[in-house]
């Protein structure tokens, strides 16, 4: 959230990391992924060729993100807090996670139809379970020129802070 590269998309490297790269990457993208050092570029690699793209390109050190290279831009996506919310909030889990409890008048847009959809609000913020799909589709919306926040936590976070209920169903 706080320093990216500009245009990429945010997915962290964890075992669902090749379903939303195969779910949301063009397969003839080329793939550059930043890592931190704990993390295992074998295993980015295994997981992108597990889902069908072959072009991965590069690694980037995550101390990359912290020197500002000619070459490189760099862009931040706020999280906020439930006071700090767009009028308009995007709720990007799967249907059956957002009929069990979402923000009232939130909109469901899972985050494999995110790239897809067209977003008529240039601003709007994202949630999700806990963040890491939110940012995710932050990331693909910001892309696109649109003024995105990320809510930090999820439903619960909301409901906890503003002593009001959730919506049930769809």
């Amino acid at each position: 959230a706080a320093r990216h590269l500009a245009g990429s998309i945010a997915n962290t490297l964890r075992p669902v990391f090749a379903s939303w790269v195969g779910w949301l990457v063009d397969p003839h993208r080329p793939i550059v992924v930043v890592l931190d050092d704990d993390q295992s570029p074998a295993e980015a690699v295994r997981q992108c060729l597990d889902v069908g793209h072959e072009h991965f390109v590069g690694v980037l050190p995550g101390e990359a993100m912290h020197v500002q290279p000619p070459s490189l831009v760099f862009a931040s996506i706020n999280l906020v807090d439930p006071a700090h919310l767009e009028t308009i909030v995007i709720d990007v889990r799967q249907a059956n996670e957002y009929a069990t409890g979402h923000l009232p008048g939130a909109i469901n847009i899972e985050l494999g139809q995110i790239a897809a959809r067209t977003i008529e609000s240039q601003s709007v913020s994202i949630m999700c379970g806990h963040g890491e799909r939110a940012m995710t589709a932050a990331s693909i919306l910001a892309s696109r020129g649109h003024h995105v926040t990320v809510l930090d936590g999820g439903p619960e976070t909301w409901a906890t802070a503003t002593q009001r209920s959730l919506t049930v169903g769809r």
